[in-house]
């Protein structure tokens, strides 16, 4: 993240986004480390939000350079842990390079995302979760994952106002991810589809 300093931040500041993808980077590479040798490993918390604000404050002093750091070299582990791809159950992925994609892909490009949208560059933020839909789409990215893209890229279209290219993204989504399918019923994001006969059909399917 290319932020030295910062004033008075909206949202989380980027030393403490960078502190948390390297606790979450961490925690996956203790996991893969573990499966791979052949040993139980501990699984995703069943509440991560609350699991993540009980965590958030041991970053609060934390420099964004030593966060970072620290991130990028969790990075490097992981890779070398994902490259022999098999099947690893952690949360929603099946395999580890999946983990990967989930942990250290998606999973920064959507705060980075919103901290652009919170700071004041929306467009940023879409071009972002633009190319990261682009980018997926590409490398044939498993369904768990491009669906979360998909959908983010959904809440992108509806800001513009481009309601059939949103709910066609929706669409494409549901059968992916179908837990994103509750989630879209509630987002503040997707509001503006919420009148729509193709909104209502995605969010209510079986």
């Amino acid at each position: 993240m290319a932020v030295a300093a910062e004033d008075e931040p909206k949202g989380w500041p980027a030393a403490l986004i960078m502190f948390h993808l390297a606790q979450w980077r961490g925690r996956l590479r203790r996991s893969l480390t573990d499966h791979r040798d052949g040993r139980s490993y501990e699984p995703l918390p069943a509440d991560i939000d609350a699991f993540n604000d009980a965590e958030l404050p041991e970053g609060a002093h934390v420099s964004l350079r030593e966060a970072a750091s620290r991130a990028d070299a969790e990075l490097v582990t992981l890779i070398g842990l994902a490259a022999l791809d098999g099947p690893f159950a952690w949360g929603l992925t099946n395999t580890s390079s999946e983990a990967l994609l989930r942990n250290s892909y998606i999973h920064p490009r959507n705060h980075i995302a919103q901290y652009l949208k919170e700071n004041g560059d929306e467009r940023a933020a879409q071009e972002l979760l633009e190319a990261t839909t682009s980018e997926l789409r590409k490398v044939s990215a498993p369904p768990s994952i491009l669906g979360a893209a998909l959908y983010n890229l959904a809440c992108v279209r509806a800001a513009q106002d481009r309601r059939s290219d949103a709910l066609d993204l929706l669409e494409e989504m549901a059968p992916m991810r179908p837990d994103l399918r509750t989630a879209a019923a509630r987002d503040a994001d997707l509001t503006a589809l919420r009148g729509e006969v193709r909104f209502q059909t995605i969010v209510t399917a079986p």
